[in-house]
């Protein structure tokens, strides 16, 4: 999903940046929790912990920052069993002008045999994964904006 904030890309950074703050405020209806558990916040090497509500469940997700271009990309390798199925996510800033384009990507990967017996689930997992992402995107543009 993506969104145009009318704000520069240092802004969008430094909300990721204060992730930890942030996160519960960037949507609170489905998000629960977010810290750094080791290293500093987005650098390559750091790792996370976070709650949220996906898919109608409570989701308990650790990761490892692998990715880190200052004001411009944050990605997120996430560890077993999340990364059976979602393997990383990946933030995009965007320069455009004076103000930013924000994308979120999640990653998936449905084994053959999930897909056959589970076409439906798959189905309301990418339905309802988009609605949370579109969701994201206009909240942050919403807080950023203000």
């Amino acid at each position: 999903h993506s969104i145009k904030i009318e704000v520069p890309p240092e802004k969008v950074w430094d909300f990721f940046y204060n992730i930890e703050e942030n996160y519960r405020t960037w949507h609170p209806e489905d998000h629960i929790l977010f810290k750094w558990t080791k290293g500093s916040p987005l650098e390559v090497g750091s790792t996370i912990y976070s709650e949220q509500v996906m898919n109608g469940e409570h989701a308990k997700l650790k990761g490892t920052c692998t990715e880190s271009i200052q004001n411009r990309k944050i990605v997120f390798k996430l560890d077993f069993p999340t990364s059976f199925m979602c393997p990383k996510i990946e933030w995009l800033i965007e320069p455009k002008g004076k103000n930013s384009i924000f994308t979120a990507v999640t990653y998936y990967k449905f084994g053959k045999l999930f897909l056959k017996f589970s076409k439906d689930k798959v189905s309301y997992i990418l339905e309802t994964s988009n609605k949370h992402m579109e969701e994201e995107g206009n909240n942050l543009k919403r807080i950023l904006e203000d």
